[in-house]
């Protein structure tokens, strides 16, 4: 019977799971790219050596540091697709047909706004609104405000001191335009913005264990394989971030970080 070598030497240092993938213009505006499979990290530096005549070679450190994050990517977003590519493409939205809602039901409580249900594909406020309370209509500014979330839907919230009382349910018309299409176009645009590139492993607790490179562009043109009719893998869009050292950052400090939660 084999005897181990070893024992394990601090559990929580061993890691299990996958990471989410994030890229965005820098740290504080990072989209979740969704759904991936073989998420990789990787290092690369070529060795500085040089030759002596009575000690053979001797290394003297490194060149050409870099670092990149790769995965496949199974969720093909046109607008995520844009931010990994660093600004080299275009997005057109194209709107649909105005669609008019009668009556929807909202109730207005506190000063929470409530979203409607539609919204306009260019995450603009609805148009034509009209707000009844029973047979009453509303005004806004003077009873209900209107304004967009972060999503770009619709939302609704009660005007203290108005004509609606925290609580009361109301009904809603308004005319919204949704997105028909969107155009991803490409050709002309070579010089890549940087990204920040991060993934993140989360342990059953929610600690963090998370590798962000600064400077990254991609590595590749888009390569989109669609499977058979009937396997079980969706399409595939391989995605490989390339880090290089941002020289803006302190040296030392300026190609990547590794922030661990879960091995303290």
């Amino acid at each position: 019977m084999a005897r181990n070598m070893t024992t394990v030497q601090k559990a929580s240092s061993i890691r299990f799971g996958s990471a989410k993938f994030e890229v965005g213009e820098d740290v504080n505006s990072l989209i979740d790219l969704g759904a991936m499979k073989s998420i990789v990290f990787e290092e690369t530096w070529d060795e500085m050596t040089v030759t002596s005549d009575n000690a053979g070679v001797i290394k003297t450190g490194i060149n050409n540091h870099a670092a990149g994050i790769e995965g496949d990517l199974m969720e093909i977003n046109l607008a995520t697709l844009a931010t990994i590519r660093g600004g080299i493409d275009k997005i057109d939205n194209i709107t649909g047909t105005p669609k008019t809602v009668t009556n929807e039901s909202v109730t207005l409580t506190g000063q929470t706004q409530k979203r409607l249900l539609n919204k306009n594909g260019a995450g603009t406020v609805v148009t034509a609104v009209t707000v009844k309370k029973g047979a009453t209509t509303l005004v806004a500014g003077t009873d209900f405000t209107l304004a967009v979330d972060s999503a770009g839907f619709t939302v609704i919230s009660r005007v203290e001191g108005g004509g609606i009382t925290s609580g009361d349910a109301l009904t809603v018309n308004y005319t919204y335009t949704p997105l028909s299409a969107k155009r991803f176009l490409s050709g002309g645009l070579g010089t890549f913005q940087p990204r920040v590139a991060r993934i993140t492993n989360y342990d059953d607790a929610g600690k963090e264990f998370r590798i962000t490179i600064y400077k990254a562009t991609p590595e590749n043109g888009l390569n989109i394989t669609f499977p058979e009719a009937d396997a079980e893998d969706p399409a595939i869009t391989p995605i490989r971030m390339n880090g290089t050292l941002d020289s803006s950052r302190v040296v030392g400090e300026q190609l990547f970080e590794i922030y661990d939660e879960q091995g303290v």
